[in-house]
């Protein structure tokens, strides 16, 4: 009688373990995973990514009661927000109100073809299909689209009138915009051009004085202004309104009106600059100041110990049968550290001018740097002493900073790169 009790205890107990086994193990498998992450996204109100989670876990097992269960609430409450958002837009009076409205339509659309596409779903407990109350929101998102594109159009309808480059380049933007929502939009893409042509504004940068009372480090004037222009025109955000005189243009044209290349131009002169040039701003500046700190190395001393085995000696067990075991002891290092540091810098400031009306738009000082820093180790003693961060530098070896007209462009090429994402962002 006892031992057909703790058999039947046993099965018992293996029972429970195998539920609780496919149970816990069901939230460490992949679609057990997907699921939790929907409850977390549900209990956050994100229930778009609730019902994509959901959606995910029933692809890989269908039958998964818990997904099952909360993808039908997280699409309900999903739909009933997207839909609420929109009737509150639909009787706002706010600008561009119809650019949220798409958003929510594409939501809807999105929701619904994501839970169409799902494979047939069975309750686990009854093993009748699950339903979705489906609906096909294209029509409305196709109006939708129409409507965002036209009031982005007539906004940019509205700016075009104004001859203002600035203003010129929004209504370039908004019949840009008109046409993202509805391709081929009215005659968007020909207002655009027309815009575009209005908004294009064309830069001047003369190459920067050398004030700085070295001129032994070559053509740093030319360097800038090249590195400012390269990095310019490889971002394509910025180039859309932008025109760039190149350095040869430049040249060829002061040449011709003899005049010289670099130097601070006031505010007179890039108005008569900018009339032969035909741009609309001219940048132009000084480099103010050179520092080149020479290569220095300093040096701090250590003892670095480790306990390690320095050799075997032979001993009996208690069974008297002669054995062999390690003897340890200390060993020692006496490790310098070195470091190499070299530096160098260079100061400047800029104007940009608007050769229309001689304002000075922009105008700030600006340092780029460049750092050199080495550090390695050499030591004396038992290598074997070595912490692992010691050992990595002993093997590098002394290393050599650059020369100093080397670093000084370096510097140069720092400066060149502040200066252009300082202009990018007043060009956008």
């Amino acid at each position: 009688m006892n031992k057909s009790v703790s058999k039947l205890e046993l099965l018992i107990v293996l029972a429970i373990c195998l539920f609780l086994c496919l149970v816990g193990c069901a939230g460490l498998t992949h679609y057990g995973k997907l699921e939790k992450n929907a409850r977390q996204n549900y209990a956050d109100e994100n229930y778009d990514q609730a019902v994509y989670s959901c959606a995910n876990s029933l692809r890989i097992n269908p039958r998964y009661e818990k997904s099952q269960e909360l993808i039908q609430v997280a699409f309900t409450a999903a739909i009933s927000l997207h839909e609420n958002k929109i009737k509150e837009l639909e009787f706002s009076s706010a600008k561009f109100k119809w650019d949220e409205i798409v958003f929510h339509y594409n939501s809807l659309v999105k929701l619904n073809q994501t839970v169409a596409a799902l494979p047939k779903l069975k309750a686990k407990k009854t093993n009748r299909e699950i339903k979705f109350d489906l609906k096909n929101y294209t029509s409305e998102l196709v109006e939708s689209r129409k409507n965002a594109a036209e009031e982005h159009y007539q906004e940019g309808i509205r700016l075009s009138n104004d001859g203002n480059v600035d203003v010129q380049r929004s209504a370039a933007k908004e019949f840009k915009t008109a046409e993202m929502f509805v391709p081929g939009y009215k005659d968007a893409g020909s207002q655009y051009l027309k815009s575009h042509r209005a908004a294009l504004k064309r830069i001047a940068i003369i190459p920067f004085e050398n004030k700085s009372g070295k001129d032994w480090y070559g053509a740093l004037s030319e360097l800038i202004t090249d590195e400012i222009t390269s990095d310019i025109m490889n971002d394509s955000s910025v180039m859309e309104f932008l025109e760039i005189v190149s350095r040869d243009q430049l040249e060829e044209i002061m040449r011709e009106q003899d005049l010289g290349l670099s130097g601070i131009i006031d505010e007179q002169t890039a108005v008569e600059l900018g009339k032969v040039l035909s741009v609309h701003e001219i940048v132009t500046g000084q480099i103010t100041q050179i520092i080149s700190a020479p290569e220095r190395t300093t040096r701090s001393k250590g003892k670095q110990t480790a306990r390690v085995v320095i050799g075997t000696e032979k001993y009996k067990d208690g069974e008297g049968k002669t054995r062999e075991r390690n003897v340890y002891g200390d060993v020692h290092a006496d490790v310098t550290y070195y470091t190499k540091a070299a530096s160098a810098s260079i100061s400047g400031s800029y104007r940009i001018i608007d050769v229309r009306t001689a304002e000075v738009k922009k105008s700030q000082s600006i340092t780029g740097k460049y750092e050199f820093k080495h550090k390695y180790a050499r030591f004396s003693g038992d290598e074997r002493a070595l912490s692992s961060d010691a050992h990595t530098l002993v093997l590098k070896d002394e290393g050599l900073a650059p020369v100093d007209e080397e670093m000084v462009n370096y510097a140069a090429k720092d400066l060149s790169a502040l200066l252009a994402n300082t202009l990018k962002q007043y060009a956008k």
